[in-house]
């Protein structure tokens, strides 16, 4: 039976309103060195504010535990 653990990496938008927008050169550096320890993307969820605003993404992770 497998065993994760998990990890989850929030990005900024950045830029106002509903321009706000992720680094996405910065995304993918990060999320290719996690791959590189064994993490692997689950998902990415965005964060609005009240109004609708794009405020954040986190980045959901798995890697598999050794027992």
């Amino acid at each position: 039976m497998y065993q994760w653990e998990y990890r989850t990496v929030k990005f900024y938008a950045q830029g106002s309103l509903d321009a706000g927008r992720i680094n996405e050169i910065e995304l993918e550096d990060i999320l290719n060195e996690l791959g590189a320890r064994g993490w692997e993307l689950v998902t990415i969820l965005p964060g609005t504010r009240a109004n609708g605003e794009l405020f954040d993404f986190v980045a959901v992770l798995k890697r598999e535990v050794n027992s």
